[in-house]
């Protein structure tokens, strides 16, 4: 099934790349006031492959997002819209920004497709500047990025900062950038190597889609008008994000608790009622998973109620005897804590 897999998939985003392609981007000198300039940059290229958990590499997918995006930003009035390479080449980060720089860039946007290590993580999340009014820009965009992806229904993993052993910003094009005064995000779209997302990058229309979204969150973000008249962002306000006083780190540490009671078992030993109590003080939870074995194996991630710090898990267990119930609670950040035990008999 692999190799078939690879070759479909080639020709459908060989097919998307032609159909958007564009010849010729000569690097001109963006207007100081307007137009808005829009930096797009395509994770990866050339001998950096980004993620190859699939038969096509993840500089391919967002190569071909990145096209579709900027045609579809280009239907907008003022705004002038770049891509840091639309070839297959090696670039590195500082050059990214260095580019984006020389074009006067209002943002840049890095698009990118995520992997777990562990192959269990999915849906959708954003990595933001973590200081002052570039953090404050960056979460306000991002926002909007992750409402597009929600409505087409992938799971909001958030907006994230991550420092660090320097004390700086840990991703490069956003350290770059933040150097260079330039707000940036970094969008990953979804994960390639989960069964929930991979539907999202199977199709040429579906990456189209990706694209298309990611210039309309930025449209939204910058209250653009298109040049046929029909969409007018104009009077749209995005999230109001406060200017932090002091870095913004991430979540280091596991949630403080989880505590799991049995509300319902039924005889045939099948399904189980639970009650979840859990707490973190620094981020939001997301997903919960549960074992029925002592934890010798685990569910799948199960989305975790939004905002809430209790929810009621309904188990289905299988069929045989089991003999308890464990649960782990995952924050923000994949940090996870791991339930009492519900003895069942």
């Amino acid at each position: 099934m692999k190799p078939i897999f690879s070759k479909v998939i080639t020709l459908i985003l060989c097919a998307a790349i032609a159909v958007v392609s564009f010849s010729g981007l000569p690097v001109m000198e963006a207007d100081a006031a307007e137009p808005i300039v829009i930096v797009i940059d395509p994770g990866h290229g050339g001998e950096n492959l980004g993620t190859d958990y699939l038969p096509i590499p993840e500089k391919t997918y967002t190569m071909t997002v990145a096209l579709y995006m900027k045609e579809q930003l280009e239907k907008y009035q003022n705004v002038q819209v770049y891509m840091t390479h639309t070839d297959d080449i090696d670039m590195s980060l500082e050059q990214r920004a260095e580019f984006a720089d020389k074009v006067n860039a209002d943002f840049l946007f890095s698009l990118h497709f995520n992997m777990s290590v562990s192959h269990i993580l999915y849906g959708s999340e954003i990595w933001v500047p973590s200081t002052g009014q570039l953090y404050s820009q960056g979460y306000s965009a991002g926002n909007e990025f992750l409402k597009q992806f929600e409505e087409m229904g992938l799971f909001n993993r958030g907006i994230k900062t991550r420092i660090g052993s320097k004390g700086t910003d840990y991703y490069g094009i956003i350290r770059q950038c933040a150097i260079r005064n330039i707000p940036s995000i970094i969008v990953e779209h979804c994960h390639v190597d989960h069964a929930n997302d991979v539907p999202f990058i199977q199709t040429q229309e579906k990456l189209k889609e990706f694209g298309v979204r990611d210039a309309e969150a930025v449209a939204r973000y910058f209250g653009l008008k298109s040049k046929d008249g029909k969409i007018d962002f104009s009077s749209y306000a995005p999230l109001a994000v406060p200017v932090p006083s002091s870095r913004v780190y991430n979540d280091s540490t596991a949630p403080l608790y989880l505590n799991a009671r049995l509300i319902n078992y039924d005889k045939t030993g099948k399904y189980a009622t639970v009650e979840l109590d859990a707490f973190d003080g620094e981020s939001v939870l997301q997903y919960y998973s549960y074992s029925c074995d002592n934890g010798l194996t685990w569910s799948a991630l199960q989305p975790w109620t939004k905002g809430s710090t209790s929810m009621t898990a309904s188990i289905n267990m299988g069929y045989g005897k089991k003999d308890s119930l464990i649960f782990k609670v995952y924050n923000l950040y994949d940090k996870d804590t791991t339930s009492n035990v519900i003895q069942l008999n």
